[in-house]
């Protein structure tokens, strides 16, 4: 397993925070897991509090149940899980665009916070792990 740029596997891709169509996301999962890539989501929609996002991102980690929430606790976890299970990993956070919408200061803290996750990992991993995060939605609708 080797770590490798997630636009070498979607090309298209922006620079992060990925914010992906909804409509594609069956092609997406479908072009990552060919990859290697485990894909798992949450909805992001239900986020109420930057607690609750670390809270709903760390179970789909596989955080330990004794994990309440909080950025700091999430970033002591972060490290030890993943060298414990080294593996590429995707967490799709569906209905991004309906967060950003409703609480914008949320939604942006709480792709900044993923960011430093998935930067860590690349730093401490070793080139074993990966962690990416995509953020879909119906970001631009289509004019007619």
């Amino acid at each position: 397993m080797q770590w490798q740029p997630i636009s070498s596997v979607i090309p298209r891709l922006s620079a992060p925070p990925y914010l992906l169509p909804e409509a594609g996301r069956d092609e997406v999962r479908r072009l990552v897991e060919g990859q290697g890539f485990e894909v798992r989501c949450v909805d992001a929609s239900r986020f109420q509090s930057e607690r609750d996002a670390s809270l709903a991102v760390g179970r789909e980690l596989d955080f330990p149940g004794y994990f309440r929430g909080g950025w700091d606790g999430f970033f002591d976890l972060l490290s030890a899980e993943f060298q414990e299970k080294p593996r590429r990993l995707i967490v799709g956070l569906l209905n991004s665009d309906v967060l950003a919408g409703r609480d914008l200061r949320l939604f942006v803290n709480t792709s900044w916070h993923l960011q430093n996750a998935t930067e860590t990992i690349e730093s401490e991993g070793g080139g074993e792990w990966q962690l990416e995060f995509f953020y879909w939605g119906s970001w631009c609708p289509e004019r007619e």
